[in-house]
Formats: C-alpha cells, sequence, structure tokens
C-alpha cells in the first residue's frame, strides 16, 4: 500500500500552523518547530522546498520568518503533497491490459485527488473532533 512520507505529513502540519498565524504575520522556524514538534534542521529542509515550489515566503530580520504566500482558501492540500512528494498517485505502466481495469484505476485516481484537493483553510471545519454522549 502506498502511504506519505514524513516530508508530506510534517510539511501539511507546518502549513497548518502557518494558515493560523495572527495577522498572516511571518513565523520564525523555532517558533513552528516548538507547535509541530518536528525538528529545527528538518522544518527548515521542508520550509525551503515549500518557497521554491511558491507555498510559503521568507522574510529576512528580526521579525522575520515564513508565511503562507497566498491565502489558505487559495492553497490545495495536494500542492503541498506535490511541493514535498512529486506527482501524486498517477498510475502508470500497465494496468491489466483490461479496459475495466483502466477505468478502475483512473476512478481511484480522481478520487484521491477529490479527497486532497481539499484547500488549507477548509482542514479546521472539515474535522471536527466527535464526541459522543456515553
Amino acid at each position: 500500500m502506498a502511504a506519505l512520507s514524513s516530508k508530506a505529513i510534517y510539511g501539511l502540519a507546518a502549513m497548518h500552523v502557518l494558515s493560523h498565524a495572527p495577522y498572516s504575520r511571518a513565523m520564525q522556524v523555532r517558533e513552528i518547530s516548538a507547535m509541530t514538534q518536528i525538528s529545527h534542521g528538518y522544518l527548515e529542509q521542508l520550509l525551503s522546498i515549500l518557497r521554491r515550489n511558491n507555498l510559503v515566503s521568507s522574510i529576512r530580520g528580526a521579525s522575520g520568518g515564513y508565511k503562507l504566500s497566498r491565502g489558505s482558501h487559495e492553497i490545495e492540500v495536494i500542492e503541498i503533497i506535490e511541493a514535498l512528494e512529486g506527482p501524486f498517485y498517477k498510475i502508470e505502466g500497465n494496468t491489466g491490459s483490461s479496459l475495466i481495469l483502466e477505468y478502475f484505476w483512473g476512478d481511484i485516481e480522481e478520487k484521491m485527488r477529490g479527497l486532497f484537493g481539499m484547500k488549507l483553510s477548509e482542514l479546521d471545519q472539515s474535522y471536527q473532533p466527535h464526541y459522543y454522549e456515553i
């Protein structure tokens, strides 16, 4: 079974933290690291990749750091994953030489892309904890 690597998981965590920065201010790596429990060095690598892919911008100076380069309502989760992992869930090669299987894999790819096509801003809205009465 395919799985997302720590790069994608931690990168999404960092982007989620940045999406909650008060007044869209830049956050320093140490702040993001403390909030996500991602090591400082690894986080710097991830933020560098995200910056090269125009998902975050960096600001130099004492009050500098990183911030989203666009609003969280404009950034899709799949953009973050693909920036860190490369093309997402692409079925390549022989799918079993059956038209039915080609449709099946195409349908799976479309559903996965739809799921991860959610906007960064929608994460909080979509996944609220469920409380059950006992």
